[in-house]
């Protein structure tokens, strides 16, 4: 999670390079949940059929982000690589997305 939480600072300063703390800790908040679903989404798209119940229920479960880890590296292929595009994609989109709000 602190990791999500670096990865969504960063790309609110990106978005917003003269953002106050109050205002920063607010949207990482709102951003937080988000990518949340952007990355289980992609990771559920993305599970062997035959393992997408194992991590359904590991997902329910108090498993570490150790074992959790673990289990997705084992599972995907080539996962880091996966997990890095699905970040990349989420921040190409946010940063497109706040052009139009701007």
């Amino acid at each position: 999670m602190f990791e999500d939480d670096m990865f969504i600072e960063t790309l609110l300063i990106k978005a917003y390079p003269d953002i106050e703390d109050s205002a920063l800790d607010l949207l990482i908040e709102d951003v937080r949940p988000v990518l949340y679903d952007r990355v289980m989404t992609n990771l559920v798209q993305k599970m062997p059929e035959d393992k997408l119940q194992e991590f359904l229920n590991i997902t329910k479960k108090d498993y570490s982000d150790e074992e959790l880890q673990s289990f997705l590296q084992k599972t995907i292929k080539d996962y880091d690589g996966f997990i890095d595009k699905v970040y990349k994609d989420f921040e190409e989109m946010y940063l497109e997305e706040q052009k139009y709000v701007d």
